[in-house]
């Protein structure tokens, strides 16, 4: 049985633990691509050098024809998306431990078929990140979310380690 009490502790401390993921490529790539598999869809999750020391960050159910674009066309919302957002969270805690210049994560939430604005997943991707980087100073460029990290290193376990350079 599943408890309220349990499901906002899930939600506001992010515990859900990640799915098992894999790395696909050289890890200093521009491009690096990460895959995991829930019960019901694969996912990708691409993490692009965007600008000087800033990672664009994009997840989603790849086209099985193509597997660098999203399916439009299946409603992902299987009850998983706290196990989800834990992986893709652990995907760039390691991104980040490969290359520790990085202070800049850019996102951009897609908005929900026949929704108005994409408000609704931008504030469950702002938990985590404010879970996930404590101190971290976000801002908004029309929908897209640019998250300046705070000077901590963090490993990929999540654990921060302040001052340590090889984190």
């Amino acid at each position: 049985m599943i408890r309220l009490k349990n499901l906002l502790k899930e939600i506001g401390d992010a515990s859900s633990q990640p799915y098992k993921f894999e790395f696909y490529g050289s890890p200093y790539d521009e491009e690096r691509y990460y895959g995991f598999e829930t019960s019901h869809y694969p996912y990708s999750v691409h993490i692009t050098n965007y600008e000087d020391n800033e990672i664009e960050i994009s997840f989603f159910v790849p086209n099985e024809e193509d597997p660098d674009q999203e399916r439009y066309d299946i409603e992902t919302n299987k009850g998983d998306i706290f196990k989800i957002m834990a992986t893709v969270i652990a995907i760039v805690k390691q991104d980040l431990k490969t290359h520790p210049d990085v202070d800049t994560l850019v996102f951009t939430p897609v908005k929900k078929q026949g929704a108005v604005d994409n408000s609704s997943r931008a504030n469950l991707y702002l938990r985590y990140v404010k879970h996930s980087y404590p101190g971290a100073k976000v801002e908004t460029n029309g929908d897209e979310i640019v998250v300046k990290l705070p000077q901590t290193k963090y490993d990929a376990s999540g654990i921060d380690t302040p001052g340590d350079p090889n984190m």
